[in-house]
């Protein structure tokens, strides 16, 4: 059998992709319909993003220079840390088909609301640098308010 040079390469880029995908994946928070878990994911997630926010807004407005990728990544796990606590959330309203309980719901949709805004500092690095600081600080900070009443809220 006879490999042509455009399966080669598909197998090798697949490869690759693999070996990049699973150490990013094996980082992330895993999900749990415990609410002790996602209370805790929650909580670390709240003041991730409130280091973050001060970190951003301590960057200068003026450089050039691409967002630092340390930076990055810590804002990508606090999104991650809220992915898996929405997650988390959805899961245990799953299990409870018979009772729901709406100040689970109240939370969820507060948390939703929250996951969306912190997805902010890590998907627009590209952005004008005033403009990413400016945006972030304030996404990060409404997703700050938003976890800590969702925090209020679940039991």
């Amino acid at each position: 059998m006879q490999w042509s040079k455009a399966s080669i390469l598909a197998l090798v880029g697949l490869a690759f992709l693999l070996a990049w995908v699973r150490p990013v994946l094996a980082d992330d928070p895993m999900p749990s319909r415990d609410p002790a878990v996602f209370k805790l994911q929650l909580r670390q997630a709240s003041l991730l993003c409130k280091r973050m926010a001060q970190e951003i807004q301590s960057l200068p407005s003026d450089d050039p220079a691409p967002v630092d990728p340390a930076l990055k990544g810590r804002a990508h796990q606090a999104y991650a840390l809220l992915r898996a606590a929405r997650w988390g959330m959805e899961l245990a309203k799953q299990r409870e088909e018979s009772y729901q309980d709406p100040m689970l719901d109240l939370a969820y949709k507060r948390v939703d609301q929250a996951f969306n805004l912190a997805r902010y500092p890590v998907d627009f690095t590209g952005a004008p640098r005033s403009e990413y600081i400016s945006n972030s600080v304030q996404n990060l900070n409404q997703a700050i308010r938003l976890i800590n009443q969702a925090l209020v809220i679940l039991p």
